[in-house]
């Protein structure tokens, strides 16, 4: 049997979720300019740098990095359940834009 896990995200704050996501991705594959990779540890920068780009642009962003470090978060989840007793093997993860877009069939 396989188990689906489904998580609808509503508000994203964009600083706090590329810090969390720094210890498991490779700075390199964050899709920010190199200035603000190379400053990500300094307070202040990743909490001021969304002001400056649209949000569809973060939206992109947090995707992008997403999916080029998903084997890694895979990993890391795995380390997760086995320091929590639970055996399992994650196939795959995935982020995905949902679209409000609502087709009604009569």
């Amino acid at each position: 049997m396989k188990f689906e896990l489904k998580i609808d995200i509503d508000e994203l704050n964009y600083p706090q979720a590329i810090r969390a996501l720094l210890p498991y991705i490779k700075k390199e594959d964050l899709p920010i300019p190199d200035m603000v990779k190379n400053a990500a540890e300094t307070p202040g920068v990743l909490e001021n740098f969304p002001k400056f780009i649209p949000k569809e642009k973060q939206d992109e962003m947090i995707l992008k990095a997403f999916e080029k470090n998903k084997v890694r978060i895979i990993a890391k989840a795995h380390k997760m359940a086995d320091k929590a007793g639970v055996d399992l093997t994650i196939s795959d993860i995935s982020l995905t834009e949902q679209t409000d877009d609502v087709i009604v069939i009569n």
